[in-house]
């Protein structure tokens, strides 16, 4: 026999042999499993607040009342400021008093223009003083309406002598004190939002398909250790920033207590996957054998004899890690 011949037996031989004593060791065997795989992704953030407001006044005038501090917490419709409103008050007492004059000269003018409607009808009244009665009564309606709408206006300008708070916050900065003159549009106070804030973070462009609203995050801070928020995505911004190829993404947090704060750093665990992911094939980890190639493989088990596959490793999670080839199917039984 050549000897290449003998060597290709022999060979074949050792390959059947070690199979079959492979084949009677006792082995445990799992099936590989289709199911969407959880993935914590961890990143670092930063907390804002939603609303920064710089607060100013509609009207220029003197600052007569200053009722809040660097640091206040005010609630939305509190009276935080304010000017000096004694021109403009006794100026809406004069158009009131006006207001009332026209009032009672309108109803005179209703009772003459009814008397004249039931003279006109028996000829005690001429025509001429019947049309002069109707014209002092719509002319003194219009007066009256003209004032109605200017004591509307003057009480207008009075509220805006206060300033309240359009929301629930945090006062950030005084840009005025008692005593001061203010002009109309220059801010006077910062208003900022406390509860909710905003956590802000870049997620890499490799993760834009899988991190998306609704997708659960854990949070904690250096300032509070221990602690854990737990919230979800709320949106993910459609523009990668080019400097650093990722894209933004926040969430809200409620902050009833004040334990956050904007301008802390955050760190999150996005949890990628779940219910709302893709099932992929996952296998235990200790299923995975390392040739000396460096490729991944897994043992198929069928009738009762093992099969080397080589396979494609993705996401791990605990012992389960995210496998693909076209030789495993959900149920096929690996070596572990």
């Amino acid at each position: 026999m050549p000897i290449s011949a003998f060597r290709i037996v022999a060979a074949s031989l050792l390959l059947c042999a070690a199979t079959t004593v492979f084949a009677q060791m006792q082995v445990r065997v799992e099936p590989v499993v289709l199911a969407p795989l959880v993935e914590e992704l961890p990143l670092s953030g930063s907390i804002i607040s939603p609303r920064y407001s710089d607060l100013t006044t509609q009207v220029s005038g003197l600052v007569l009342d200053l009722r809040v501090e660097v640091g206040d917490q005010v609630e939305q419709g509190a009276v935080l400021m304010r000017l000096d409103s004694r021109m403009t008050q006794l100026e809406l007492e004069r158009l009131l008093s006006r207001r009332e004059e026209a009032r009672l000269s309108h109803e005179d003018a209703v009772r003459l223009a009814n008397e004249g409607r039931s003279l006109i009808e028996d000829r005690n009244i001429s025509k001429s003083q019947y049309e002069s009665r109707l014209a002092t009564e719509a002319r003194e309606q219009t007066r009256l309406q003209q004032l109605e709408t200017e004591v509307s206006k003057q009480r207008v300008v009075l509220e805006r002598h206060t300033l309240k708070a359009p929301f629930s916050g945090v006062i950030g900065f005084k840009h005025t004190e008692v005593g001061e003159w203010v002009h109309a549009g220059n801010p006077a106070l910062q208003l900022v939002q406390m509860d909710p804030l905003r956590v802000q973070v870049n997620v890499p462009e490799r993760y834009y398909g899988e991190v998306r609203p609704e997708t659960p995050v854990r949070l904690t801070v250096d300032a509070l250790p221990g602690q854990v928020f737990t919230t979800a995505v709320d949106t993910v911004v459609s523009s990668a920033q080019m400097n650093t190829r990722s894209f933004l993404a926040w969430m809200d947090i409620p902050n009833a207590n004040y334990l956050l704060a904007p301008g802390m750093s955050a760190h999150l665990e996005l949890s990628l996957g779940g219910d709302h992911a893709s099932p992929v094939l996952q296998v235990p980890a200790d299923a995975i054998v390392r040739r000396g190639d460096g490729a991944a493989v897994v043992w198929r088990v069928e009738d009762d004899v093992a099969h080397a596959v080589v396979v494609r490793l993705g996401r791990r999670k605990d012992d389960r890690v995210e496998v693909s080839s076209d030789e495993l199917s959900a149920g096929t039984p690996v070596v572990t």
